[in-house]
């Protein structure tokens, strides 16, 4: 019966096709099909979500489109969708089929999280040091073993980079493949955009090692890597969603476990009315849902760098693949006070889970916060390679230095690697040993001189309106031994913060 109603779709389908429409006017679009209609397994049971995930888009469908004169241009099996390109009358026309579920638009271009300008590996070895990496140093962790997948712009030179060639020489460069450029023969040495040595920083800030400075730059060198080029970086090149999503399937089907991605949606599209919304960064766009898809059937755990929109009154909001749920959300602090950077993505206030989930130093970008803590991860991955992603999710949250009172400038702030580590080890957490104070009225005084004595850098206050979402943040001087603090409006939360140790003041109206 379902068979039949098939061919009946498709019968009015090709009645409705329009083949002698002009090709004008022609743009790029998901169209997601309803279902998938498949056998059941081979034991007679209805299929898992993780094997329908897997059953390729319903052929008859795809051949349908294109006896319609749409042209498809990528498929992805975890959306169950085709990207088209197709006219506005074919796309009223498409909107009307009883297989079609939903359309979007493909119409920007990803935008790296960082700067245009190679980074110094010293500023890398900053980040690095800020995760207290010794732990992971004395146990001999150096994320042996573990498949680690990069989706960005290029990576031009990267075999050249002193930090990157024992990478290359001891064969740790598993696979490459250009999903802007299939024809590309020389990706380490052919330059085709600007921003094409995007990924070879953020290869180094994952597993670079420079033995001429003896710099470690990122926490995984013995890894294994799998790279995949999905963006051009020229805003001509409007159409990199499709390049993501497919380079996430062909990670999935080499074994990828461990994806880091500094690129995001956001604004800058060449025609403004396509920007995304901040409203829409609510983890429901189609990239958002490839990747929880990847996380949640696919067991995959996904590192993605919060954006840099922060400082831009218009938008300051995280981007989108980074929005998705389950997403590990980087942002960037300052490195001897652990403020957000004012770059750094803040997280929505309108999602019911918080984002971003962490947090590291880095001073040209998110993009450079996100591959350390990927390092950090691969490093855990090593030493338990039964983690699921929602363990070592956790993992890294738990040992952030604001947790248990995270919030959307930082999530839950700064890994400690040793506190990871120990948790990595024993999954079950220890007793929480941040403490929750009480604050009468409209001031309070807080002078427990413990608190004043942890490390060198400045206090940090975290100004909040709810136990997450910050009003402020603000700093005091490290000598500072009493804190006098005055309600802000609408404050309910004040999170006080020095070095890794942190005080919760819950304001309580008489």
């Amino acid at each position: 019966m379902r068979y039949c109603t098939v061919i009946l779709f498709f019968w009015i389908f090709s009645l409705s096709c329009l083949t002698g429409l002009p090709a004008l006017a022609q743009q790029r679009y998901w169209v997601q099909f309803k279902d998938k209609p498949a056998p059941a397994s081979p034991e007679g049971n209805p299929q898992t979500r993780r094997q329908l995930a897997d059953t390729p888009v319903h052929q008859p469908y795809l051949d349908s489109l294109a006896q319609c004169g749409i042209k498809v241009t990528g498929v992805s099996k975890w959306l169950n969708a085709a990207a088209v390109t197709a006219s506005p009358a074919q796309v009223a026309h498409l909107k009307q089929i009883a297989f079609v579920q939903d359309m979007a638009p493909i119409s920007g271009f990803f935008r790296p999280s960082g700067r245009s300008s190679p980074t110094p590996p010293k500023l890398l070895a900053k980040g690095v040091a800020q995760l207290q990496p010794g732990p992971l140093l004395a146990a001999g962790l150096t994320g042996k073993g573990v498949k680690i997948g990069v989706i960005d712009a290029g990576f031009y030179q990267a075999s050249e980079k002193p930090g990157l060639q024992p990478l290359f020489a001891a064969g740790r460069i598993k696979a490459f493949k250009d999903f802007v450029n299939p024809a590309q023969t020389a990706p380490y040495t052919q330059r085709e955009s600007y921003l094409d040595f995007h990924g070879t920083d953020v290869l180094l800030a994952i597993g670079g090692f420079d033995p001429d400075q003896q710099l470690l730059t990122g926490l995984a060198p013995h890894a294994d890597y799998y790279l995949a080029r999905t963006d051009h970086g020229g805003r001509e090149n409007r159409v990199e969603e499709e390049n993501f999503v497919r380079a996430l399937e062909w990670l999935d089907s080499l074994g990828v476990r461990l994806v880091n991605s500094s690129l995001g949606y956001a604004l800058g599209f060449d025609n403004p009315a396509e920007n995304y919304r901040p409203r829409q960064m609510d983890g429901t766009s189609f990239i958002a849902r490839a990747v929880q898809t990847a996380i949640e059937q696919k067991g995959m755990t996904i590192v993605v760098s919060a954006g840099n929109d922060g400082n831009n009154r218009n938008w300051q909001i995280i981007g989108t693949p980074a929005d998705a749920p389950g997403t590990i959300a980087v942002g960037a602090t300052g490195y001897s006070t652990w403020t957000r950077q004012g770059y750094s993505g803040i997280g929505p206030t309108f999602i019911p889970y918080l984002k971003p989930d962490v947090a590291c130093f880095a001073k040209d970008g998110t993009s450079f916060s996100a591959p350390l803590i990927t390092g950090l991860a691969a490093c855990l991955l090593e030493m338990n390679p039964n983690l699921t992603s929602a363990q070592l999710t956790d993992i890294l949250r738990r040992s952030g230095h604001l947790y248990p009172f995270g919030n959307n400038y930082l999530g839950y702030g700064v890994p400690h690697a040793g506190n990871a580590l120990a948790l990595a080890k024993a999954p079950t957490p220890p007793p929480l040993e941040k403490a929750l104070v009480t604050a009468h009225g409209n001031a309070f005084t807080f002078k427990d001189p413990t608190f004043f004595s942890e490390g060198k850098g400045a206090i940090v206050l975290f100004r909040k309106s709810s136990p997450t979402l910050v009003l402020e943040q603000q700093t005091q001087p490290s000598f500072t031994r009493k804190i006098k603090l005055k309600r802000l409006p609408n404050e309910t939360r004040t999170t006080l913060q020095k070095g890794r140790q942190v005080v919760e003041v819950e304001w309580v109206t008489p």
